[in-house]
C-alpha cells in the first residue's frame, strides 16, 4: 500500500512504496533511507516528516551510492488533499525532480 507525500498546503506531490518515492505519474524520483530522502543518484534532498519531504536542519547530509532506476509504478487511486500542516521546515520534494547540475556548470 502506498503512502502519499504532501506539500505544506496538503496537496499530494507523490507517493512512497517501500523505500522508493514516485511522482504522481508513477515515475521513480527518489528513495528513503531511515528518515532521509535521496535522489536516485544518491544525493541528499531532505527528511521525511509528516509524510512530507522537507529541508530539516541538523540531519547528516551524507550522500549514498547511486541506485539503479526502479520500474515505473501505477499511481494509487484516491489521492485527496489533506488539511494544511503547519510544518516549519521548507518543502524539498521539488529537489527530487529538479535536473542535476554538473560540477562544471554553476547552479543558478
Amino acid at each position: 500500500m502506498a503512502d502519499f507525500i504532501y506539500n505544506a498546503e496538503g496537496q499530494p506531490q507523490g507517493f512512497r512504496l517501500s523505500n522508493h518515492i514516485y511522482a504522481m505519474d508513477g515515475a521513480p524520483v527518489g528513495r528513503v533511507w531511515a528518515e532521509k530522502v535521496y535522489t536516485l543518484t544518491g544525493d541528499y534532498v531532505g527528511a521525511m516528516v509528516n509524510n512530507m519531504v522537507v529541508d530539516k536542519p541538523g540531519v547528516s547530509r551524507r550522500s549514498l551510492a547511486p541506485l539503479a532506476l526502479p520500474a515505473r509504478e501505477t499511481p494509487p487511486k484516491g489521492a485527496e488533499n489533506r488539511r494544511p500542516v503547519g510544518e516549519t521546515y521548507p518543502d524539498a520534494f521539488a529537489l527530487l525532480t529538479a535536473p542535476a547540475h554538473s560540477e562544471e556548470e554553476p547552479a543558478l
